[in-house]
């Protein structure tokens, strides 16, 4: 059975801003929090973000980062010097190869709120222009999100998304030598070492995990060396 270290909701940095309110599962980029917490592996930020009407981040550079952002609920738009106007939609995801530079800025432009994912992973080739790829997550036991031909990430990761019928229990594996995360997107989840809330993730060694949902809901799972 795999290691794992639980991360409750109560150990995870929080920002909370009158347009925009966002919880860190590893390194943090905004708030009082910014620039602490750890990597695991190629896995730098994940950043669970919530976005109210018609608010957005201001315009700021990348480079040499993968940028994948996944829309939970909401419409998500992306703005900058390439891509503009792009609209990413729930169940959706976009990923951005910096490489040598680009500028953007993502928000909400929707009269509702819009709930998105953001994960960054530290890119092992370097160099050439930025390039843009999107993917709409099919419904699913295990959906890939990014680290295939479709979302190609220029590092040793893979995303998943799964999708849970209600009491259904779901087996995740992690290879020796890899590093896993567990994120509860909304459902609460058990496996034999914790239960978690939405938004509560679980680090996880190499072995196999069995991982049982409440009710009907989703999942992300992370996988990098």
């Amino acid at each position: 059975m795999a290691q794992t270290t639980f991360r409750p909701l109560t150990s995870l940095p929080t920002t909370t801003l009158s347009w925009l309110s966002l919880r860190d599962h590893f390194v943090a980029t905004v708030g009082p929090s910014a620039g602490q917490g750890q990597p695991m592996g190629s896995l730098l930020v994940l950043a669970d973000a919530t976005f109210t009407a018609h608010s957005r981040f201001p315009l700021h550079p990348h480079q040499e980062m993968e940028i994948l952002s996944i829309v939970l609920d909401g419409s998500l738009s992306h703005h900058g010097d390439q891509a503009h106007g792009a609209t990413v939609h729930a169940r959706s995801a976009q990923l951005i190869s910096a490489r040598d530079g680009m500028v953007h800025a993502e928000g909400n432009d929707t009269e509702g709120p819009v709930r998105m994912l953001q994960i960054w992973f530290r890119p092992t080739s370097h160099g050439g222009p930025p390039a843009y790829f999107e993917r709409t997550i099919a419904r699913g036991p295990k959906q890939m999100v990014a680290g295939d031909e479709v979302m190609p990430l220029r590092c040793d990761a893979k995303v998943w998304w799964i999708d849970f019928e209600a009491g259904q229990t779901q087996t995740v594996e992690l290879a020796a030598g890899r590093k896993g995360y567990l994120l509860a997107l909304d459902t609460t989840l058990s496996t034999a070492s914790a239960t978690l809330a939405p938004g509560e993730g679980l680090k996880v060694g190499e072995g196999e995990l069995q991982v049982k949902s409440a009710k009907a809901g989703a999942a992300l799972w992370i996988d990098v060396s």
